[in-house]
Protein backbone atom coordinates (compact mmCIF):
# COMPACT_ATOMS: atom_id res chain seq x y z
CA UNK A 1 0.00 0.00 0.00
CA UNK A 2 2.88 2.34 1.34
CA UNK A 3 4.79 1.54 -2.40
CA UNK A 4 1.72 2.03 -4.25
CA UNK A 5 0.71 5.47 -2.26
CA UNK A 6 4.23 6.79 -3.25
CA UNK A 7 3.85 5.56 -6.60
CA UNK A 8 0.92 7.44 -7.31
CA UNK A 9 2.70 10.62 -5.64
CA UNK A 10 5.68 10.40 -7.77
CA UNK A 11 3.78 10.10 -10.82
CA UNK A 12 1.43 13.31 -9.80
CA UNK A 13 4.42 15.77 -9.19
CA UNK A 14 6.51 14.34 -11.70
CA UNK A 15 7.99 17.40 -14.38
CA UNK A 16 5.52 16.90 -17.63
CA UNK A 17 7.47 15.65 -20.51
CA UNK A 18 9.71 18.41 -22.28
CA UNK A 19 8.20 19.31 -25.77
CA UNK A 20 10.10 19.36 -28.35
CA UNK A 21 10.99 22.85 -29.28
CA UNK A 22 11.11 24.12 -33.76
CA UNK A 23 15.09 24.88 -32.47
CA UNK A 24 15.78 21.56 -31.32
CA UNK A 25 13.91 19.91 -34.11
CA UNK A 26 15.80 21.93 -36.67
CA UNK A 27 18.77 20.91 -35.09
CA UNK A 28 18.28 17.18 -35.16
CA UNK A 29 16.97 16.95 -38.80
CA UNK A 30 19.66 19.65 -39.89
CA UNK A 31 16.31 21.22 -41.86
CA UNK A 32 14.44 24.39 -41.56
CA UNK A 33 10.56 24.26 -42.69
CA UNK A 34 9.47 27.33 -44.06
CA UNK A 35 5.72 28.76 -44.51
CA UNK A 36 5.50 30.96 -47.40
CA UNK A 37 2.94 33.43 -48.73
CA UNK A 38 3.39 33.63 -52.62
CA UNK A 39 4.03 37.01 -53.63
CA UNK A 40 5.65 38.35 -56.64
CA UNK A 41 8.30 38.97 -56.92
CA UNK A 42 9.36 38.45 -53.08
CA UNK A 43 8.30 34.47 -53.75
CA UNK A 44 7.03 33.26 -57.32
CA UNK A 45 5.29 29.80 -57.95
CA UNK A 46 5.14 28.17 -61.11
CA UNK A 47 1.72 27.47 -61.43
CA UNK A 48 2.66 24.17 -63.66
CA UNK A 49 5.33 23.01 -61.61
CA UNK A 50 5.17 24.31 -58.48
CA UNK A 51 8.29 25.28 -58.05
CA UNK A 52 9.45 28.53 -55.92
CA UNK A 53 11.45 31.34 -57.12
CA UNK A 54 11.93 34.69 -56.10
CA UNK A 55 13.90 37.04 -53.69
CA UNK A 56 12.87 34.97 -50.91
CA UNK A 57 13.58 31.93 -52.08
CA UNK A 58 16.83 32.92 -53.12
CA UNK A 59 17.65 34.91 -49.48
CA UNK A 60 16.71 31.29 -47.80
CA UNK A 61 18.84 29.18 -50.01
CA UNK A 62 21.77 31.34 -49.09
CA UNK A 63 20.77 31.15 -45.49
CA UNK A 64 20.72 27.59 -45.56
CA UNK A 65 23.92 27.36 -46.93
CA UNK A 66 25.51 29.69 -44.38
CA UNK A 67 23.87 27.49 -41.43
CA UNK A 68 24.27 24.18 -43.34
CA UNK A 69 20.34 23.54 -43.17
CA UNK A 70 18.16 22.24 -45.60
CA UNK A 71 15.49 24.71 -46.12
CA UNK A 72 12.26 22.67 -47.12
CA UNK A 73 9.15 25.02 -48.63
CA UNK A 74 6.92 22.99 -46.46
CA UNK A 75 3.44 24.55 -46.62
CA UNK A 76 1.76 27.45 -48.43
CA UNK A 77 -0.20 30.09 -46.47
CA UNK A 78 -2.51 33.21 -46.64
CA UNK A 79 -1.73 36.39 -44.51
CA UNK A 80 -5.52 35.60 -42.84
CA UNK A 81 -3.71 32.02 -41.69
CA UNK A 82 0.17 32.63 -41.62
CA UNK A 83 0.21 32.49 -38.02
CA UNK A 84 -1.42 28.65 -37.31
CA UNK A 85 1.26 26.48 -38.66
CA UNK A 86 4.04 28.27 -36.02
CA UNK A 87 1.70 27.89 -33.48
CA UNK A 88 1.04 24.19 -34.35
CA UNK A 89 4.45 23.19 -35.17
CA UNK A 90 3.60 22.61 -38.73
CA UNK A 91 6.59 24.68 -39.92
CA UNK A 92 9.25 26.08 -38.00
CA UNK A 93 9.59 29.78 -39.28
CA UNK A 94 7.42 31.91 -41.67
CA UNK A 95 9.46 32.42 -44.74
CA UNK A 96 8.07 35.20 -46.28
CA UNK A 97 9.79 38.74 -45.31
CA UNK A 98 6.94 40.06 -43.55
CA UNK A 99 7.28 43.80 -43.24
CA UNK A 100 7.50 45.02 -39.53
CA UNK A 101 4.43 46.32 -37.21
CA UNK A 102 3.97 46.01 -34.18
CA UNK A 103 0.51 44.55 -34.12
CA UNK A 104 2.53 41.70 -35.65
CA UNK A 105 5.45 41.30 -33.15
CA UNK A 106 2.60 40.58 -30.60
CA UNK A 107 2.36 37.12 -31.88
CA UNK A 108 5.62 36.33 -33.44
CA UNK A 109 9.28 36.84 -32.80
CA UNK A 110 10.95 38.48 -35.68
CA UNK A 111 14.64 38.04 -37.02
CA UNK A 112 16.81 40.93 -37.89
CA UNK A 113 15.91 42.86 -40.96
CA UNK A 114 17.46 42.05 -44.41
CA UNK A 115 16.62 45.11 -46.06
CA UNK A 116 13.70 47.87 -46.00
CA UNK A 117 10.84 47.46 -48.33
CA UNK A 118 9.29 50.83 -50.03
CA UNK A 119 5.60 50.96 -51.09
CA UNK A 120 3.73 53.02 -53.65
CA UNK A 121 0.38 54.42 -54.48
CA UNK A 122 -0.76 53.69 -57.76
CA UNK A 123 -3.36 54.70 -60.14
CA UNK A 124 -5.24 54.44 -63.16
CA UNK A 125 -3.45 55.70 -65.98
CA UNK A 126 -5.98 58.83 -66.96
CA UNK A 127 -6.34 59.57 -63.07
CA UNK A 128 -5.88 63.44 -62.40
CA UNK A 129 -7.47 63.84 -59.31
CA UNK A 130 -4.63 63.34 -56.90
CA UNK A 131 -1.98 65.13 -58.46
CA UNK A 132 -1.55 67.20 -54.94
CA UNK A 133 -0.18 64.67 -52.91
CA UNK A 134 -2.10 61.92 -51.02
CA UNK A 135 -4.06 63.82 -48.97
CA UNK A 136 -7.31 63.97 -51.39
CA UNK A 137 -7.13 60.21 -51.41
CA UNK A 138 -8.77 60.33 -47.47
CA UNK A 139 -11.72 60.89 -49.22
CA UNK A 140 -14.91 58.51 -48.96
CA UNK A 141 -15.46 59.08 -52.43
CA UNK A 142 -12.40 57.45 -52.73
CA UNK A 143 -11.81 53.28 -52.78
CA UNK A 144 -8.87 51.84 -52.18
CA UNK A 145 -7.87 48.27 -53.39
CA UNK A 146 -6.19 45.80 -50.82
CA UNK A 147 -5.80 42.51 -49.73
CA UNK A 148 -7.14 41.30 -46.46
CA UNK A 149 -4.20 41.24 -44.09
CA UNK A 150 -1.63 42.96 -46.73
CA UNK A 151 0.40 45.83 -45.74
CA UNK A 152 -1.93 47.97 -48.29
CA UNK A 153 -4.79 47.62 -46.00
CA UNK A 154 -3.06 48.57 -43.23
CA UNK A 155 -2.01 51.69 -45.04
CA UNK A 156 -5.02 52.61 -45.76
CA UNK A 157 -6.81 52.01 -42.32
CA UNK A 158 -4.16 54.27 -41.09
CA UNK A 159 -3.87 56.67 -43.05
CA UNK A 160 -6.80 57.11 -45.15
CA UNK A 161 -9.67 56.38 -42.69
CA UNK A 162 -12.31 58.09 -44.60
CA UNK A 163 -11.82 56.50 -48.31
CA UNK A 164 -13.58 53.30 -48.54
CA UNK A 165 -11.75 49.74 -49.85
CA UNK A 166 -12.13 47.59 -51.71
CA UNK A 167 -11.01 44.26 -50.12
CA UNK A 168 -9.98 41.15 -51.92
CA UNK A 169 -9.84 38.08 -50.54
CA UNK A 170 -6.24 36.53 -49.14
CA UNK A 171 -4.97 34.06 -51.45
CA UNK A 172 -5.17 36.65 -54.26
CA UNK A 173 -2.26 37.98 -56.16
CA UNK A 174 -0.88 41.06 -55.55
CA UNK A 175 -1.66 42.11 -58.54
CA UNK A 176 -5.00 41.84 -58.77
CA UNK A 177 -5.26 45.15 -56.32
CA UNK A 178 -3.94 46.79 -59.42
CA UNK A 179 -6.31 45.19 -61.83
CA UNK A 180 -9.05 46.39 -59.40
CA UNK A 181 -8.12 49.68 -60.10
CA UNK A 182 -7.28 49.54 -63.89
CA UNK A 183 -10.58 48.15 -64.60
CA UNK A 184 -12.64 50.84 -62.34
CA UNK A 185 -13.35 48.52 -59.40
CA UNK A 186 -11.12 50.92 -57.07
CA UNK A 187 -9.16 54.67 -57.88
CA UNK A 188 -5.66 53.44 -55.93
CA UNK A 189 -3.68 51.14 -54.37
CA UNK A 190 -0.47 50.64 -52.56
CA UNK A 191 2.60 48.62 -53.73
CA UNK A 192 6.26 47.74 -54.44
CA UNK A 193 7.28 49.29 -57.70
CA UNK A 194 8.98 46.00 -58.68
CA UNK A 195 5.52 44.19 -58.11
CA UNK A 196 3.81 47.22 -60.28
CA UNK A 197 6.55 46.39 -62.77
CA UNK A 198 5.26 42.85 -63.30
CA UNK A 199 1.92 43.95 -63.82
CA UNK A 200 2.76 47.01 -66.20
CA UNK A 201 4.75 44.63 -68.43
CA UNK A 202 1.62 42.08 -69.16
CA UNK A 203 -0.59 45.15 -68.88
CA UNK A 204 0.89 48.42 -70.40
CA UNK A 205 -0.95 51.81 -70.22
CA UNK A 206 -3.09 50.82 -67.93
CA UNK A 207 -1.61 51.70 -64.69
CA UNK A 208 0.91 55.13 -63.15
CA UNK A 209 2.52 55.75 -60.38
CA UNK A 210 1.15 58.60 -58.64
CA UNK A 211 4.29 60.08 -56.89
CA UNK A 212 8.27 59.27 -56.74
CA UNK A 213 7.23 59.77 -53.16
CA UNK A 214 6.90 56.57 -51.15
CA UNK A 215 3.68 56.29 -49.15
CA UNK A 216 5.25 54.18 -46.60
CA UNK A 217 9.02 52.10 -45.98
CA UNK A 218 9.22 49.12 -43.38
CA UNK A 219 11.45 47.15 -42.41
CA UNK A 220 11.59 43.39 -43.90
CA UNK A 221 12.45 40.60 -41.58
CA UNK A 222 12.75 37.73 -43.88
CA UNK A 223 12.18 35.29 -41.05
CA UNK A 224 8.91 35.06 -38.51
CA UNK A 225 9.11 32.61 -35.65
CA UNK A 226 6.93 31.49 -33.06
CA UNK A 227 7.68 33.98 -29.94
CA UNK A 228 9.37 31.34 -27.78
CA UNK A 229 11.73 30.52 -30.38
CA UNK A 230 14.50 33.00 -29.39
CA UNK A 231 17.22 29.96 -29.89
CA UNK A 232 16.12 29.36 -33.20
CA UNK A 233 16.01 33.39 -33.97
CA UNK A 234 19.42 33.84 -32.78
CA UNK A 235 20.64 31.13 -35.06
CA UNK A 236 18.60 32.40 -38.04
CA UNK A 237 20.25 36.57 -36.92
CA UNK A 238 23.88 34.60 -37.53
CA UNK A 239 23.35 33.77 -40.89
CA UNK A 240 21.75 36.69 -42.12
CA UNK A 241 24.42 39.01 -40.59
CA UNK A 242 26.94 36.85 -42.22
CA UNK A 243 24.72 37.66 -45.75
CA UNK A 244 24.53 41.02 -45.34
CA UNK A 245 28.32 41.44 -44.39
CA UNK A 246 29.38 39.49 -47.44
CA UNK A 247 27.30 41.08 -49.81
CA UNK A 248 25.24 38.48 -50.43
CA UNK A 249 21.71 40.17 -49.74
CA UNK A 250 22.47 42.92 -51.62
CA UNK A 251 23.25 40.84 -54.37
CA UNK A 252 20.21 39.35 -54.55
CA UNK A 253 17.96 41.81 -54.22
CA UNK A 254 19.85 44.05 -57.22
CA UNK A 255 19.21 40.61 -59.08
CA UNK A 256 15.58 41.90 -59.16
CA UNK A 257 15.67 45.50 -58.40
CA UNK A 258 18.85 46.80 -59.92
CA UNK A 259 18.02 50.46 -59.43
CA UNK A 260 16.53 49.80 -55.89
CA UNK A 261 13.15 51.27 -56.51
CA UNK A 262 11.05 48.91 -54.01
CA UNK A 263 13.78 47.90 -51.93
CA UNK A 264 16.14 49.89 -49.59
CA UNK A 265 19.79 47.77 -48.07
CA UNK A 266 20.46 47.70 -44.65
CA UNK A 267 22.92 49.67 -43.93
CA UNK A 268 26.28 48.43 -42.97
CA UNK A 269 27.27 48.34 -38.99
CA UNK A 270 30.83 49.57 -39.12
CA UNK A 271 33.43 53.01 -40.67
CA UNK A 272 36.26 52.04 -42.30
CA UNK A 273 39.03 54.65 -41.28
CA UNK A 274 42.13 54.62 -43.21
Amino acid sequence: MKKALLTLLAFLFAAPAHAESAYERVLKTNTLRCGYIVYPPETVKDVNTGALSGIMVEKMEALGKVLNLKVEWTEEVAFANMYEGLQSGRYDALCSGLLEKPERARVVLFSIPSNFGVTHAFVRADENRFNKGFGPLNDPLVKISTIDGEIGQSIATEMFPQAQQYALAQMNDNSMVLEAVATGKADVAFLHKSSAKIYTENNPGKIKLLSEEPIRAYASPPLAFHPDEIKLKHLCDSGIRTLLLNGTIEKIIRKYDPSLESYSLVAKPYEVIN
